[in-house]
């Protein structure tokens, strides 16, 4: 998810909390949901009842609106985490590369010392 996207995404998310229909709210945050790949349903078990040592649930897919907007907002962070994985995968050379010239300017400036050193006696 790219920059644009995520900014996007913030500005329809403030436009969707202005409604003051609720359920329009809902249908919107939903289609957000769906655009982005959230998840809009939740599937629980809910017990129901027990008898001795069995026991009763039923099957729920309700979700509320915060837990869509949960989802919606999971979306950035998780694209973003990956963004960062793979950028730190990809410089690693170029730290590995800096760290080894950083060694052999340090080995290159002992010598000099040691020449020095010889030198003046």
């Amino acid at each position: 998810m790219k920059r644009e996207e995520i900014k996007r995404n913030k500005n329809t998310l403030t436009e969707i909390f202005a409604e003051e229909d609720a359920g329009e709210c809902l249908e919107e945050l939903q289609r957000l949901a769906k655009e982005d790949g959230a998840s809009v349903t939740r599937m629980v078990r809910i017990q129901t009842g027990h008898y001795a040592s069995k026991v009763y649930y039923t099957v729920s897919n309700e979700v509320t609106e915060s837990e869509i907007i949960h989802n919606i907002q999971e979306i950035p962070k998780t694209e973003t985490m990956i963004d960062m994985c793979k950028a730190s995968a990809r410089n690693y050379k170029v730290d590995l590369v800096a760290t080894i010239i950083a060694l052999l300017t340090m080995l290159a400036s002992w010598a000099h010392v040691f020449v020095m050193l010889r030198s003046s006696e």
